[in-house]
């Protein structure tokens, strides 16, 4: 027997993840909720069907289905952690999530929150780690919000700083 991850009001599809194969776990201090897979999983293959509650509004935990439809869904899919170099893709015409990597299990499934939305519920800094991180994560449409402009002015400002700093260290030698 499998113990479904959504409610049961959205098991209309057998297909969909149960907790045998995948966790919903808390992710860090100031990420939130992630999934993370029990089982390996190689690159290129489908990772698991999702399902959700259409919505014409951005939300957190909605992805874009079309420039005025939104899935909503909280339980899954929704709680996917960002990265800049993402470990899986989602197909939003046929709700899939594919792998672009090999997966280990334990790993968190990951996206690029920028592929599939135009517009963020909310805009934030990125932690991912990839040497592909672009550090302040937006939507596809939009620039940085004015917050994300100090952010990246202050990253820079400080990368100008250390770089002067080194090579002040440098030319005394």
């Amino acid at each position: 027997m499998t113990t479904p991850l959504y409610p049961s009001i959205y098991q209309v599809d057998d297909e969909l993840p149960v907790a045998e194969d995948f966790t919903v776990t808390s992710v860090k201090r100031k990420v939130g909720m992630g999934v993370k897979s029990v089982h390996a999983i190689p690159r290129g293959v489908r990772v698991a069907k999702f399902t959700g509650q259409l919505s014409s509004k951005v939300l957190q935990h909605t992805l874009q289905v079309s420039p005025d439809a939104h899935l909503h869904d909280p339980y899954f899919v929704g709680l996917l952690t960002h990265s800049c170099a993402p470990n899986c893709v989602l197909d939003m015409q046929r709700l899939e999530i594919w792998s672009l990597s090999d997966i280990k299990a334990g790993d968190l499934l990951t996206i690029d929150y920028a592929v599939t939305e135009d517009v963020l519920h909310r805009q934030f800094a990125c932690g991912c780690g990839s040497s592909h991180c672009r550090r302040w994560i937006t939507g596809r449409r939009e620039g940085p919000n004015e917050i994300g402009v100090a952010y990246l002015e202050g990253l820079a400002a400080k990368k100008i700083k250390r770089l002067a700093t080194m090579e002040k260290r440098r030319s005394s030698r």
